[in-house]
């Protein structure tokens, strides 16, 4: 009885946080300006071009930016490989050095900065996951 009471607990949980994440999503706005101010709309262009006119990762920390250029199914794969392998600080490290188009090195240099980054990635990468089931 207390089981499917926890049970039941923790499942609520979860579908106001999936309904909290599906909201927060669409409710996103992405502010480009500082970006194209500092690497150009032609030179974004560029990149989104190159990389199949997918969406790039912006990532600011403060005055610092960067742009990476989307993860391909390689690259999530080498990320899930380093992380069992070297475990996960190493592994966002070398995601984002594969995926670094431009930007502020101190965002790689400056530990506190890095761990910002880490997350971002680390959710980025994570959020690339597809729902499954059984039946």
């Amino acid at each position: 009885m207390a089981n499917e009471k926890l049970e039941d607990v923790f499942a609520k949980r979860k579908a106001k946080e999936a309904d909290k994440a599906k909201n927060e999503k669409t409710a996103v706005v992405k502010d480009t300006t500082p970006f194209i101010k500092r690497f150009s709309q032609k030179k974004i262009d560029e990149w989104k071009l190159e990389n199949g006119d997918r969406d790039l990762i912006y990532l600011k920390v403060d005055d610092f930016l960067a742009v990476l250029r989307p993860p391909t199914a390689e690259d999530l794969g080498d990320y899930l490989t380093a992380i069992g392998t070297n475990g996960m600080s190493k592994a966002v490290a070398m995601v984002v050095e594969q995926l670094w188009l431009e930007g502020d090195y101190q965002l790689i240099e400056d530990e506190e900065l890095f761990i910002a980054v880490f997350l971002q990635i680390n959710n980025i990468l994570e959020g690339k996951k597809g729902e499954f089931f059984r039946a």
